[in-house]
């Protein structure tokens, strides 16, 4: 008797202190965030130490890429494991707009809610203001932050409580929210985490910063750490990236200190590329990429991709597959055992076989729409990618060109003329995708002038 109660009490002491075997998923989304702006992606002038641990702890992609140059379909599809495409999100969601993303899609929170799971989105939706498409709608049990795509960083007078898209809420009330809101999202990602522990309920935490988008508003003292930085604009945005770097490290001290770190499967991007000449230009830095936000040059739509899962995971991993951030969908239904519903398929594929046992994942073509700022596409099959990308200045349109990004990552050498068989197996393929996914059904949400 007294041998089998030691081992019961050696069983509750190395297990989880989150109920049953299921991980808990943590996503973590930064807002216009440049691609070499991190430590990790080689960034000198702004440290980000904790960016950099989850991929200390796990693996970082060096093709990992997002489905839209532009905030609302990259999100879309971050939701649901879909091109945005397919669900009515082409280009960004207005404010006001009486639609957004389809109703109707399952969204990971409503799969991951089948599972057993309690949610929480913690900032930025940018999905839909219709209460149809509120996010406690659409899966999540617990909201705090703003149904819009941008916001100031603190409450100026009345105007965020006149802009219903702007106004900070909990659940659907509005509040007074006066905290900086980096600091607000990671406060509530935080206790979230602390609520949770010893539930009988896993958790998916969306943590959905609006952070490094513009305006550019720091809290001075975070400003006053890059005093080296003689950009005014640059040192906005570091003391920005820096307090977004600072909420991420008190998230992962929660998973810590709750128990859950071990148990918990983190997933960080930025929703696209850093702006640099478009779209609410930043300061960001997407080196060594050409282009940025709202663009299909790389630097609009190749991004930080990290995931750690300690014991399943291998920490400080480097890998160059070409992965997309449907992926993380895929990856998270096939661990907690949910299928898609056959009516909607999803497009993303589950990593774990891949950073388990190193199976290659199934061969695809990945595709890029995004209308923002000209009718731009792309297609990558392999190191080869074609893209219809935003025309250098005074060329009215796009042009189209041929790119092996296995030797030329900044996309300097078109190599169209020399290979017009691989130009027109590309084309066709990428053609038909567009028909087949209904990619012009809200083009009329374009913008070229707009900063979304």
């Amino acid at each position: 008797m007294k041998h089998a109660i030691a081992l019961l009490v050696c069983l509750l002491a190395i297990s989880p202190a989150f109920a049953g075997d299921k991980p808990n998923i943590v996503f973590i989304v930064a807002d216009d965030m440049g691609y070499g702006d991190p430590g990790v992606q080689g960034g000198k002038d702004i440290p980000t130490p904790n960016i950099d641990a989850i991929a200390a702890a796990g693996v970082r992609f060096t093709n990992g890429y997002v489905s839209g140059s532009v905030c609302s379909p990259s999100r879309a599809a971050l939701m649901t494991g879909r091109y945005q495409q397919r669900d009515g999100v082409t280009d960004w969601v207005r404010p006001g707009a009486s639609h957004a993303l389809n109703p109707g899609v399952p969204t990971i929170a409503d799969y991951l809610k089948r599972a057993g799971y309690h949610s929480m989105l913690v900032g930025k939706w940018h999905l839909g203001e219709p209460e149809e498409c509120n996010p406690l709608n659409r899966g999540f049990d617990e909201f705090f932050g703003f149904l819009g795509g941008g916001r100031t960083y603190w409450i100026k007078g009345s105007e965020e409580k006149t802009k219903p898209y702007q106004q900070i809420v909990r659940q659907r009330e509005p509040i007074d929210e006066t905290e900086y809101t980096t600091f607000a999202f990671g406060r509530e990602a935080v206790s979230f985490i602390e609520r949770r522990k010893g539930q009988d309920k896993p958790f998916f935490l969306y943590l959905a910063f609006n952070a490094v988008h513009q305006p550019m508003e720091a809290p001075k003292d975070y400003i006053d750490r890059f005093s080296s930085i003689g950009d005014g604009k640059r040192r906005t945005y570091a003391g920005m990236l820096s307090a977004t770097d600072v909420m991420i490290g008190k998230v992962l001290a929660a998973l810590h200190d709750t128990g859950a770190e071990q148990n918990t499967l983190v997933c960080f991007i930025s929703d696209n590329g850093g702006p640099i000449t478009h779209n609410a230009p930043n300061a960001s830095t997407n080196t060594p990429l050409r282009g940025g936000k709202g663009e299909t040059w790389e630097g609009g739509i190749r991004v930080p991709f990290i995931m750690k899962w300690p014991g399943h995971i291998k920490p400080g991993a480097t890998d160059d597959t070409v992965v997309i951030q449907m992926d993380f969908v895929a990856t998270a239904l096939n661990i907690v055992g949910e299928k898609p519903d056959a009516k909607w398929p999803i497009d993303g594929v589950d990593l774990m076989p891949h950073l388990t046992a190193n199976a290659p994942l199934p061969d695809r073509m990945l595709y890029w729409y995004c209308p923002t700022n000209g009718q731009q596409w792309a297609i990558r099959d392999g190191n080869w990618k074609l893209a219809n990308a935003i025309a250098p200045k005074g060329k009215p349109e796009p042009t189209l060109g041929l790119y092996d990004l296995s030797k030329d990552i900044h996309e300097d050498n078109d190599l169209s003329a020399a290979h017009p068989d691989i130009v027109a197996r590309l084309k066709a393929a990428y053609e038909k995708w567009h028909a087949e996914t209904g990619s012009d059904v809200t083009a009329q949400h374009s913008d070229a002038n707009a900063a979304p």
